[in-house]
Parts: C-alpha cells; sequence; structure tokens
C-alpha cells in the first residue's frame, strides 16, 4: 500500500509540474514578462519539485521553446526550461529535424549550422508541427481527433507494471495456487522463487518439493508431514547422486572383500539389493547384508559328508552348485539334487523347507521370485513350481518333454506371473499361478540353438539369442517384432531386464560387447577389449558394466564409447551386477577340488574365489584428514571478488 500511495503523489506533482510549465509558456507567448520574473518562476518550480530536498535537478538549456517565433534579430533563439530530462531523453531530441515531423523543438547546434529560413517557410513548417503540451494530450492537431496514447499515460503504466502485486495475493486461495505450481518443474519452481515473497512462499511449499523428491525416486515412502524442508531434501539427495556419478567415473569408492574363512572354494554367488548369498565347496552357504553390515552362515539340511558305498573311502562332498537370493528368501542347489530354502526373517539357520528331486536329476537352473515367496527349479526335462502357502510350500512339476536350458521369470504388476522355458528349439510361457494350465508357445526353430533368454517386464518384451542373432517377441501379442543383427559367432549373454527403455546389451563368444536401439536391427556401438568370451552383461543410461572368462571387469562410458577403468582376478567373472551405488562382482575358480600340496592343511585363498563389493556413495580420499585442510568453499573464483582456492586441500 506504501509503493501504491507513493505513486499516486508521483502522478500529482507530476501534473502540478506539467501546469506550471503550460503557464510558464502562455505567460511568454503574451510577451509581457521580463527575465526576472520568468527566472523567479523558475526558482518557484525548482522549489516545488518533489525532487527538490537534497536533490537539483538539471534543466536542459540546449532546446528551442515550442512557443518562441523566430526573430532575426536575435543571434540566440528564446530557451524553454523543462524541468525533467526523461522527456528528453524519451524524444530523441538528438535526431535530425527531418525525423522529427511530430515535434516543435530541434536542437541548437542543428540550427546554428543550417541557413536561416524565410519568415513564411517558418510559419509553414511551425504550423504543421506540435507543441510540447499536445504530445500530453489526448488529441492530435491535424490529425482528424483522432485519440492517441499520450506518453505521459506510457511512462505512468510502466510505472505501474512494475509495481504491479501478482493475482496469486488478491484473488486466487493458496490452495489452487498451488494446484496450479505443481505443474512447474524444479527449475521453474526456484525462477518462480525469485518474483517476490509470496511467490517465494509458493514455490516453496512442502506439497510440491514432497512431490518433486517422490518423481525423482527419493523418499517414496515418506509421507509430507513426516519430514521438514523437503525442499533441502532434494538438494541433498541431487548432490549425493552427483557425487556417485563423479565417484563412478573416476574409480573413487570403499573396497569390500567378502570371504569364508574356514577356507571353501566358491561354487556360486548371486546378489538381489544389497543381499549377497555366496555358496562353497562344504555346502555352507553365507549371507552378506552389506546395508546393515552383518554376515551369517546358512547350515545346510543335510550333512556335507554323504556315505557313498562306491568309493574307498566312504564319504564324497556334497558341494554347492548355485545359490539364489531375493529379499525375502535364499535357495541353495546341491551336487545331489536337494534344494534347501533360507527365510531372511528372523536371521533363521534352519532351513524352511527342502526339495529332492525324485528323478535323480541334477539341478541345472534355479530362480526366486522378487513378488512372492515362488521358487522355480528345472532338472533335466522336469520344471518345478514351488509356491508357499501359509507356512508350508506347494510344489508342482510340469513335464516339458525337452531338457530345459533357460528360465526367466516374467512378474509384471498389472498381470499374472509366467516363467519362459527354453529348450534346445522352443521358448514357451507356463503361467506361476495355475501351472497346470497350458502353456503358450512363443518361439519353435528347428536347428537354431538357443543360447540366452531375457524378459522385460516394462517393455513387454521377450528377448531369444539364436547363435549370432537376437529375436524380440511381444509378449501379450505373441508376435515377433524384430531380429538384431551383428556378432559373427554365439551369444554367450545378454541383459534386457535391467536395460533403459528401448536399450538392449549383449556379450558373445566373439569377445565384443554391442548395445542395440531396439528401433533398429544394427548394434548402435561395439566396444572391444576382452580376451575370452563375455559371461556377464549390464547397462544403464550412461555407462556398461561387462565381465568376462578372462576374469576382467570393464566400465564403459556409452556416451564417450570408451573404457572408463577396469578390474582384474585370476578366476573367470561369474557375476557381475551393479546398482546405483554399488558394484558386485563374484570371481568363481573353474577347479572347485584344486591339487593342494599334501603338506598344506588347507587350501591357499588364491584358489578360492572372491567376491568384491565397491561402494561409490563413500569417498575415502578425505578419511582421516583433519578438518581444517579439508575445503568447504562453494563459490566460484572471481565472482564478485570472493576469495577462493583454485585448487582445494582435498583435490589436489
Amino acid at each position: 500500500m506504501e509503493g501504491v500511495r507513493d505513486l499516486e503523489v508521483f502522478r500529482q506533482n507530476w501534473r502540478e509540474e506539467l501546469k506550471k510549465k503550460q503557464l510558464v509558456g502562455d505567460r511568454g507567448n503574451a510577451g509581457g514578462e521580463s527575465s526576472k520574473e520568468r527566472d523567479s518562476l523558475k526558482s518557484e518550480l525548482v522549489a516545488t519539485s518533489p525532487n527538490s530536498q537534497g536533490v537539483s535537478i538539471k534543466f536542459n538549456d540546449n532546446i528551442i521553446s515550442p512557443s518562441s517565433k523566430p526573430d532575426h534579430s536575435c543571434s540566440k533563439p528564446e530557451i524553454a526550461y523543462y524541468p525533467f530530462d526523461i522527456v528528453c531523453n524519451l524524444l530523441k531530441f538528438e535526431r535530425n529535424v527531418d525525423q522529427h515531423e511530430n515535434l516543435n523543438f530541434v536542437p541548437v547546434k542543428h540550427i546554428l549550422k543550417t541557413k536561416r529560413p524565410t519568415e513564411q517557410q517558418t510559419k509553414d513548417k511551425t504550423a504543421k508541427k506540435l507543441k510540447l503540451k499536445d504530445i500530453f494530450s489526448d488529441k492530435l492537431p491535424g490529425s482528424g481527433g483522432e485519440t492517441k496514447e499520450r506518453i505521459l499515460d506510457k511512462f505512468l503504466s510502466d510505472l505501474d507494471e512494475i509495481n504491479e502485486i501478482p493475482f496469486f495475493d488478491i484473488s486466487i486461495p493458496r490452495e489452487v495456487a498451488v494446484k496450479i505450481f505443481q505443474h512447474l518443474s524444479m527449475l521453474d519452481l526456484c525462477r518462480c522463487a525469485q518474483v517476490s515473497k509470496s511467490w517465494k512462499s509458493l514455490a516453496e511449499d512442502e506439497l510440491l518439493w514432497c512431490k518433486i523428491c517422490h518423481d525423482l525416486g527419493y523418499e517414496e515412502d515418506t509421507l509430507t508431514i513426516e519430514k521438514v524442508d523437503w525442499k533441502d531434501i532434494v538438494r541433498q539427495n541431487i548432490s549425493r547422486k552427483n557425487l556417485i556419478l563423479s565417484n563412478w567415473k573416476e574409480r573413487k569408492g570403499e573396497v569390500l572383500q567378502l570371504r569364508h574363512m574356514p577356507g571353501g572354494i566358491l561354487c556360486s554367488v548371486h546378489s538381489c539389493c544389497n543381499i549377497v548369498a555366496a555358496g562353497y565347496t562344504k555346502g555352507d552357504v553365507k549371507v552378506w547384508d552389506i546395508e546393515n553390515e552383518e554376515d551369517f552362515v546358512l547350515q545346510p539340511s543335510n550333512t556335507s559328508l554323504i556315505i557313498n558305498e562306491d568309493a574307498d573311502e566312504g564319504t564324497i562332498t556334497n558341494f554347492v552348485t548355485m545359490v539364489a537370493t531375493s529379499t525375502k528368501m535364499v535357495a541353495a542347489a546341491f551336487e545331489h539334487g536337494n534344494v534347501d530354502v533360507w527365510q531372511l526373517k528372523g536371521n533363521q539357520i534352519q532351513p524352511s523347507y527342502t526339495f529332492v528331486d525324485g528323478h535323480s536329476n541334477k539341478i541345472s537352473h534355479l530362480r526366486l521370485s522378487d513378488l512372492s515367496d515362488t521358487m522355480v527349479t528345472a532338472a533335466g526335462p522336469f520344471l518345478h513350481v514351488h509356491q508357499r502357502k501359509t507356512r508350508s510350500f506347494q510344489m508342482h512339476e510340469l513335464d516339458v518333454q525337452q531338457w530345459v536350458q533357460h528360465i526367466e521369470l516374467f512378474e509384471p504388476v498389472a498381470a499374472p506371473s509366467h516363467v519362459a522355458v527354453a529348450t534346445w528349439f522352443k521358448v514357451c510361457l507356463y503361467n506361476m499361478e495355475n501351472p497346470n494350465q497350458p502353456c503358450s508357445e512363443i518361439h519353435n526353430i528347428l536347428d537354431m540353438n538357443i543360447s540366452a533368454v531375457d524378459v522385460s517386464e516394462e517393455s513387454n518384451t521377450l528377448a531369444v539369442a539364436l547363435q549370432h542373432k537376437v529375436k524380440l517377441y511381444d509378449i501379450q501379442s505373441r508376435k515377433e517384432l524384430q531380429d538384431l543383427y551383428g556378432h559373427t559367432r554365439e551369444i554367450s549373454c545378454m541383459n534386457l531386464r535391467r536395460s533403459p527403455i528401448n536399450n538392449f546389451v549383449t556379450g558373445s563368444v566373439d569377445r565384443r560387447v554391442r548395445v542395440y536401439d531396439t528401433r533398429t536391427s544394427n548394434p548402435v556401438v561395439s566396444f572391444t577389449g576382452h580376451m575370452y568370451q563375455i559371461t556377464s552383461v549390464q547397462m544403464d543410461d550412461w555407462k556398461i558394466i561387462s565381465g568376462g572368462y578372462d576374469g576382467f571387469v570393464f566400465v564403459w562410458d556409452l556416451r564417450m564409447a570408451h573404457k572408463l577403468w577396469e578390474i582384474h582376478n585370476r578366476h573367470p567373472v561369474r557375476h557381475c551386477r551393479f546398482s546405483e551405488e554399488k558394484l558386485f562382482i563374484g570371481n568363481v575358480p573353474v577347479s572347485k577340488f584344486p591339487v593342494v600340496d599334501e603338506f598344506e592343511n588347507t587350501t591357499h585363498r588364491r584358489f578360492r574365489g572372491e567376491i568384491q563389493v565397491y561402494d561409490f556413495s563413500k569417498d575415502l580420499l578425505t578419511e582421516g584428514v583433519p578438518d581444517i585442510c579439508l575445503s568447504t568453499f562453494d563459490e566460484p573464483s572471481a565472482s564478485n571478488y570472493n576469495m577462493a582456492l583454485v585448487n582445494p586441500y582435498d583435490k589436489i
């Protein structure tokens, strides 16, 4: 309200000064005013001006009065004093006379340079021009009475627009304004916060920033009222994400070596979220919880020493062939065909379920569901679906007629779960909720062996690797989408489930990693560096990680198409998965029972295999450094003369 009152006072003083200026012009036209009277009137204008307190008004002495008539007897033209220089700037007096046909004044320096016109020419030219008072009138002479916008009104309207109060403050409730602001992006909200105090209050509303935090994938299970200052929470999460990205590229983080102390040789590794499970030749299964920094050993249901009537020593070792883990369960398959399942709740040591194949076939495939307590196993031509009902498991057996080569679980959120079963030439989908229901065949091509299978719930797509090419199918319509070419030898691994939308990565025996765009048939990028076949691949928006039989793990930059860094181990890479913050690598030895010197009681650790976990959310470069040596300068150098270190201590 104070700004509005000041504007009204400014308008009133402006109008009074214009009236007094017109009075000066009328007296000058009458010719009865002396120079002393004009000087006194000039001083009166200065005294009554709103800027007269402590500030002197500068008058423009280079402009001819519009009321003065050309007098050839005088060497100098009559001078008019104007109270504000801004009017002169608006009218741009420095232009030529030809460019100011609607004005009745020109610069003195221009008149002195031109020839003195005759009296008749001056009268005719003056009649076509406007007086200064006409500029601020509603009607312009000689225009047929047309009404045009006055310069004064235009100037005042600009001032009103500058001081205009936002409409949200006076006409729209805050709830409605928040509904409007929720459609803005994070950058737009930050810009709106700089408009005014009221807009800043709206742009920093907790509901808006809580929604942005959830959209970015942070604190999705937290309600708005449970925390405060959601804008700062978003800022911290974005800064942490940028730190993790920088650590990934520069290979800075904490490295954990997960080892089993009794000395058994590593047989299988699997990870899910922050849970890592490993099986060993002594029959032990060890589980690590990386987030809670806990680890425990799961004892099998039967002894690791089983009586063998054919052997002279009488006992053989029942070692673990494969393990699988989810957020709820851990399962392990043993050499003699039994499967043990442990529940992770309560750190239960004894297995909650044990399955023994009655056909005396070894378990070749083992999968655990992430959404339910369901386990799928394959042994020979038989498929077993184990579902947990209340406290016990129920098993359904299906005869596939051919030996099972690959299985993958397809678990969409809004559709029934299926399991894709691949034999030598055929791929079928079986309903996990009703296994006795007839299967639906998707792929069947003779003399084309299937080397790998993968599915994607996000794109509803099934990928089938046939030697050196990949076929894509739509699971819902059971139709073939397209073929992907590029490899020269058999495809050994591929990853469609964890790849971004419309992207697909494969690894082959030809030692190349290829990235496909599912909208085209040829590979987009190809990477070379492995010395043997690729065993594991995974990608995200900007990087690709591949592991090979040679023990190398390469991190590739997808955008720059070059290698960032590498890790090497003497044993082949059998498991390689990464999340946003962590990288899990499992190097499993080829020989599970190496020849050991008779003088050694335990197997040397170079034969045991290794499990490595890289945590890129922790930067160990500043660990142990005194606080006085750590810089906290956030301002850029040479900005507003702020002093900042070019190379802070913790970056040298």
